[in-house]
């Protein structure tokens, strides 16, 4: 969803560089080399909320924690907290704390994040239905905590094939952090390229401002772009589900491609492909937002709703969006 091409990339690049050395953060020392200046630097530890930053920091270490804790809303870093977030563990801990919005400390470990996940998703009545569906299956297993962890990070998850816990909660961490694997580095990647790209056309709506007309001519011949939230896209999205008929599986559950037509027509101003109308959807769903869930007899369904609505998204496929 994030990635960028190469030359996307270099073309982006060189709109922010421009961009600073317009400011004067940067200055342009040869072809394509630039030194920050003193008002850059200053410019950093305020965006940082920092006096000044360290003499001796290394860039390596400033990208992986300082950048890093600062993409994940955390307070300034010490050089304790600052050797937390660089750890694989530590950072693993932050990721969950702030993509699940968890009630723990804002450095620590990742026993206390899994724990405070586990019993949110616990009490969670969602989980509950859902297990309630698969309880079927899950008798067929010991009951024991290894068991109870492995059923609630599954369910998070969304595999093709039940997981160990041990195996669950890495893929689930990269999973909400869009990375393509678990390793420390792409995860640390995957959060600062969201941070750093903008807003795109997926995440815009145009709508009439309903401004007065101004020198004879009315702004809303030319909609305002509107950024809208994942809060909001969910709930448009969860009407539009609602109010759709066909594509249904029961009461509860409806293609993702059903769902993206009825939006198409409720909201004609909503410039959103199908492929971007998932991207937000995976976003969505990962901040618990609304919820997606698989055909589970994907044979038994109407091939071309099946086609249209397959969402796949690190080890997990979705098909349907559901209201219960």
């Amino acid at each position: 969803g994030s990635e960028l091409s190469n030359a996307a990339y270099t073309e982006q690049m060189n709109h922010a560089l421009a961009a600073l050395a317009e400011q004067s953060y940067v200055r342009q020392i040869r072809r394509a080399r630039y030194q920050m200046t003193d008002d850059g630097r200053q410019n950093i530890c305020n965006q940082l909320g920092v006096k000044a930053v360290p003499t001796r920091l290394r860039w390596h270490t400033f990208k992986n924690a300082d950048l890093v804790a600062h993409a994940l809303r955390l307070p300034a870093l010490a050089n304790d907290t600052r050797q937390q977030i660089a750890n694989a563990d530590g950072l693993r801990a932050a990721i969950l704390k702030h993509y699940y919005a968890l009630p723990v400390d804002h450095f620590g470990t990742l026993t206390a994040a899994r724990n405070a996940l586990l019993w949110q998703q616990l009490c969670d009545p969602e989980t509950a239905a859902s297990l309630q569906e698969r309880l079927p299956t899950l008798r067929r297993q010991g009951f024991n905590q290894g068991t109870v962890m492995s059923a609630l990070l599954n369910e998070l998850l969304q595999p093709p094939k039940p997981l160990p816990w041990e195996k669950a909660m890495p893929q689930l961490i990269a999973k909400i952090a869009n990375a393509k694997r678990t390793a420390p580095d792409e995860l640390r990647n995957a959060i600062l390229r969201q941070a750093l790209v903008p807003p795109t056309r997926a995440s815009v709506m145009t709508i009439d401002n309903g401004r007065a007309p101004v020198n004879g001519t009315n702004p809303g011949t030319e909609p305002d772009p509107v950024v809208l939230s994942d809060r909001d896209f969910a709930e448009i999205t969860k009407e539009a589900a609602t109010a759709t008929e066909e594509g249904r599986l029961g009461d509860y559950k409806v293609f993702i491609g059903r769902v993206w037509k009825t939006l198409q027509q409720q909201h004609p101003g909503l410039q959103l492909s199908l492929a971007e109308f998932k991207q937000r959807l995976i976003a969505a769903n990962q901040q618990r937002l609304l919820t997606l869930s698989r055909a589970d007899m994907a044979y038994a369904l109407d091939p071309e709703d099946v086609v249209a609505s397959e969402i796949n998204h690190m080890n997990s496929t979705f098909h349907f969006i559901r209201l219960d």
